[in-house]
């Protein structure tokens, strides 16, 4: 028994180290900061849901996203943290007004509780470019007691090019430009349904 203890402890420890190697770094910028201070890229993720199959991946992103841009069928749970309002426009950005999905946390646990995960698991959460609304979902998943909560810091398209001829487009990095597995096909028992 105490060999078994001992063996269980040390695949335990082994888990956690490897997890830890693969994990990216804090994001230098304090806005891109959650309060868990867990990141990984989108190939870290993979990687370690091919590991560890109890690691839930949520895609943060709307449902227009996942319709148009596309999506990876390793998402379990597809939940927009922000809803966009299409009544006006965005005082900062340009585009379409955004409030945090009320809703979240409480559709979260259910569709989570359905899959017999609940605060104590680990969760990736991915929107388009790894900050923007995954990092607002982290601090209120914190809110509620999540905390073994990643960001995918790339998300699922990337940044944006800085400089040259494809300046400004989402082509390097991410999901869907690391060469992981991704469709445009949505699967009606994932998607999201405004109600």
């Amino acid at each position: 028994m105490k060999m078994l203890n001992t063996r269980l402890i040390l695949g335990l420890i082994m888990s956690a180290v490897a997890f830890g190697a693969l994990a990216s770094p804090e994001p230098k910028d304090p806005k891109k900061r959650t309060p868990q201070g867990l990141y990984v890229n989108a190939v870290e993720a993979y990687e370690m849901m091919k590991k560890d199959s109890k690691v839930l991946l949520v895609d943060v992103r709307t449902p227009e996203e996942w319709q148009f841009v596309g999506h990876t069928e390793m998402a379990q749970i597809m939940i927009p943290s922000v809803i966009f309002q299409y009544n006006g426009m965005d005082a900062k950005k340009p585009r379409y007004k955004s409030v945090n999905n009320s809703n979240f946390i409480s559709e979260l646990e259910e569709r989570a509780a359905n899959l017999g995960a609940d605060e104590h698991s680990t969760y990736f959460l991915m929107c388009r470019s790894g900050s923007s609304r995954a990092q607002p979902a982290a601090k209120m998943m914190a809110q509620y007691g999540y905390k073994n909560v990643y960001i995918v810091t790339d998300g699922f398209e990337g940044g944006t090019v800085k400089s040259g001829d494809k300046k400004g487009f989402r082509i390097k990095d991410g999901w869907k430009n690391s060469g992981l597995p991704w469709t445009y096909h949505i699967n009606e028992k994932k998607t999201y349904f405004y109600n």
